[in-house]
């Protein structure tokens, strides 16, 4: 073998193995993606309007992150490290919801958890969500137990155990589970306005 096709063996297995560094030490972007409130007009509330709290609303541990979490079957779930929400799910949820009836109920004050003088307000939803993502065929579950109480701890709004469900199209497209997302929570929302505003007339 000639001195000349050693070193072009060389450089090229030198070439090859750069290359795979360099591969190895790159990474897919990472994607962020929120959720998204109700589109609807605001108006002011009118002075002495009764006041209602959202939250606090626990969410199960495998939520306490930014990455977004999918599940296959009934037990598996996947942490995806590079599609995440821009913010907590805990803080977005609470943020959103009380958005969604604020804008659903008329000259009605709503503040979302945490919030610091909860004695001034006529109501306050609590309980916890025990699901709320997507599986492999791109159904979007959003499971909550829920009630609303006074400051007193009288119920309002009996508790009760509610299920909603949207389909995010495409399997694997972030945008559109986060918008699936946004409408299961979007009805939630206009559960509790409604309850709301019947125990309330």
């Amino acid at each position: 073998m000639s001195i000349h096709t050693n070193k072009m063996s060389r450089l090229i297995a030198t070439t090859c193995l750069v290359l795979l560094i360099g591969a190895c030490g790159s990474s897919p972007p990472v994607h962020y993606y929120s959720l998204q409130a109700l589109e609807t007009d605001y108006s002011r509330d009118a002075e002495g309007s009764p006041g209602v709290g959202i939250g606090p609303l626990r969410l199960p541990d495998y939520l306490a992150r930014t990455r977004i979490v999918t599940r296959r079957g009934e037990s598996e779930v996947i942490v995806d490290d590079f599609n995440r929400w821009a913010e907590p799910v805990e803080d977005a949820i609470h943020r959103i919801i009380a958005t969604n009836v604020d804008s659903l109920l008329d000259d009605v004050v709503v503040v979302g958890f945490p919030y610091n003088h909860y004695a001034d307000m006529d109501g306050q939803v609590i309980g916890r969500i025990d699901r709320f993502d997507t599986d492999e065929n791109g159904r979007v579950v959003l499971l909550a137990q829920w009630g609303i109480l006074t400051p007193d701890s009288d119920i309002i709004v009996a508790p009760r155990r509610s299920r909603y469900e949207a389909h995010a199209g495409i399997v694997g497209d972030y945008s559109a589970i986060a918008a699936a997302m946004s409408e299961v929570i979007a009805e939630f929302s206009r559960d509790i306005a409604r309850e709301f505003e019947a125990a309330n007339p």
